[in-house]
């Protein structure tokens, strides 16, 4: 009778173990094998009590209740006059990261640093204290990824990430609105502001150079790449340069760098980013050079208070990118 029920145990533990061991390696083939898949983008939000109660109440459990794989979030967990304090900063992480516990990019807005020393807050903080402070927060610790995403952080700049899904190559790139960090900067230093955002914009350079390289090493069937600024979004005509720092184009090297990366990558690439309304599609950013290359605006900025879902299908050669919203199933305006 105890021979019998051990082995009935034992049985019962292996047959356990099978089931997880072949979940676990199913999971992983998933991840890394090509096909059409979705992914979640959200940003510029909650920016009011309203979109507050939204993004817990109806977004979070919407997220919980879906099957896809991870939230990229584009910035700008708060309005630009909510005060940057410690308290504050630390309570949007936990919020921000419990929409997928484990799984959430984030990438850095200027509301959550660049615009914390605004005249018209009620407590005012250095930009770069508040930069230091968010770094802390979001990468003190890498995310635990299984290998097979090749997740991979920049060194110093560990807000610019990579990982691969479903052969598709993903990352983000610290560009924030208020021209990149160049326009006023009331509080901290001006000349070591400006001096760090220079070594940052070169970071940027060379993340975004081996992000292609990458994609093309293990052979992707599509790029996005993802910001929080809208690069399109500049009142200056002349690019910054090492002797013109401020009143500039601060995104003009970015673009004219990811037109031909796009244009040498030949396959699908989307450029993804919050900062600005309305929410829309613009198929004609890459231009001729790079007619590859798409750029999407998302939800948000006090507009559509809602997740998007992008859903990648590189084999599709007219609309490698598809798109709608979580909760409300409305799609992006066609022309931005």
């Amino acid at each position: 009778m105890q021979i019998s029920f051990l082995y009935k145990a034992q049985m019962a533990f292996l047959c356990a173990l099978f089931l997880f061991l072949t979940a676990s390696k199913t999971t992983a083939e998933e991840s890394m094998t090509s096909g059409p898949f979705s992914f979640l983008a959200i940003s510029d939000m909650p920016y009011s009590p309203k979109e507050d109660y939204i993004l817990t109440q109806r977004t979070r459990p919407a997220i919980e209740a879906s099957p896809l794989p991870f939230v990229i979030f584009m910035g700008d967990f708060k309005n630009s006059t909510l005060p940057c304090s410690a308290a504050l900063l630390t309570e949007r992480r936990n919020q921000i990261m419990a929409l997928h516990p484990g799984r959430v990019f984030y990438t850095p807005g200027d509301n959550d640093w660049t615009d914390c020393d605004r005249t018209q807050m009620i407590q005012r903080f250095s930009e770069l204290d508040r930069l230091d402070l968010l770094r802390r927060l979001f990468y003190d610790t890498p995310m635990a990824l299984p290998p097979e995403w090749l997740y991979a952080r920049q060194a110093l700049f560990p807000e610019n990430m990579r990982w691969v899904y479903k052969n598709t190559l993903f990352a983000t790139v610290h560009l924030v609105s208020t021209n990149n960090g160049r326009e006023e900067i009331l509080l901290s230093d001006v000349s070591l502001a400006l001096t760090l955002t220079d070594a940052r914009d070169r970071a940027n350079y060379v993340w975004l150079s081996q992000a292609f390289a990458e994609a093309g090493k293990i052979g992707a069937d599509a790029v996005v790449i993802a910001t929080q600024a809208d690069v399109t979004h500049s009142k200056y005509k002349q690019r910054c340069t090492e002797t013109l720092r401020q009143e500039c184009d601060a995104f003009a090297d970015f673009n004219l760098h990811l037109r031909y990366l796009s244009a040498q990558f030949k396959k699908p690439v989307l450029l993804m980013h919050g900062d600005t309304f309305p929410y829309c599609l613009d198929k004609e950013f890459g231009g001729a050079s790079a007619p590859n290359l798409w750029r999407f605006n998302s939800t948000g900025d006090y507009g559509l208070t809602d997740a998007a879902v992008i859903t990648v299908n590189s084999a599709n050669r007219s609309t490698p990118f598809s798109f709608t919203s979580l909760t409300e199933r409305t799609p992006p305006a066609p022309n931005c």
